[in-house]
């Protein structure tokens, strides 16, 4: 892992993305449940000071086209909402919600998530809800859910050693059971739908539970911004 760039990454996923879109494309239920491979929601950060990572792309995406897309975009995706391109992206709502509830300005997010932080999902396949992950992966011979699940796994490990993010905010419980899985944690609580984890290296992990694309707690998240994002010396434990 040591030797590996971010180019020698890119070209590795999308020989393996290719190679599962034609495994797909030639089971006709498969092929019904997926809209194509999308990797990056945000720019390509080095060191960022936030890492965002979803469940998966919806297929509500603008990139549902069947294709595997694994170049960074000229932008984090919150800005659809904030540009007002997209005024019902509900998970944008949320989060920028939450960072104004930590004390920040609107000025002060779009400069956060649009200049210094990224934005990905655990699984890179477009579906039109998370069930419809494993019901696609599941229908096609000698390759399985588990199979898919291992390699989002590795590849998402590789994307936050080559980046290196202060903090990674999970957008899903699930997703957080799994980034905590990486590495060491030297203090950990998870409480009211929401939690975080700290590795030994400083590294911080937050996350919070979610009902669609509504955070359950967004309190209790605000107050995660403020004492890890924010760095507030002074922040409410009520999320515990």
């Amino acid at each position: 892992m040591s030797n590996l760039n971010i180019n020698d990454w890119s070209s590795n996923i999308y020989k393996e993305l290719t190679s599962l879109k034609e495994l797909i494309d030639a089971n006709e239920v498969s092929k019904s449940l997926y809209g194509g491979f999308y990797v990056w929601d945000s720019k390509y950060i080095e060191n960022p000071e936030i890492m965002f990572i979803g469940i998966n792309p919806g297929n509500g995406n603008p990139n549902n086209s069947g294709k595997v897309i694994t170049e960074p975009e000229n932008q984090i995706s919150y800005m659809e909402f904030l540009d007002g391109e997209n005024p019902n992206y509900r998970l944008a709502i949320e989060t920028i919600k939450s960072f104004e509830m930590a004390g920040y300005s609107i000025p002060e997010i779009r400069e956060l998530l649009n200049e210094k932080s990224i934005k990905t999902n655990y699984y890179y396949l477009i579906t039109k809800n998370q069930t419809d992950i494993s019901k696609c992966i599941n229908q096609l011979d000698n390759y399985s859910f588990k199979d898919f699940w291992q390699k989002s796994y590795d590849w998402t490990g590789q994307l936050i050693e080559l980046t290196n993010p202060k903090v990674i905010v999970c957008e899903g419980k699930s997703v957080f059971d799994t980034i905590m899985d990486y590495d060491d944690v030297s203090e950990t609580g998870w409480k009211n739908d929401c939690g975080y984890c700290v590795r030994p290296n400083g590294q911080t992990i937050i996350g919070y539970s979610r009902n669609r694309s509504n955070i359950k707690n967004k309190d209790g998240f605000s107050e995660l911004i403020k004492r890890f994002i924010k760095k507030e010396k002074h922040y409410t434990q009520q999320w515990l």
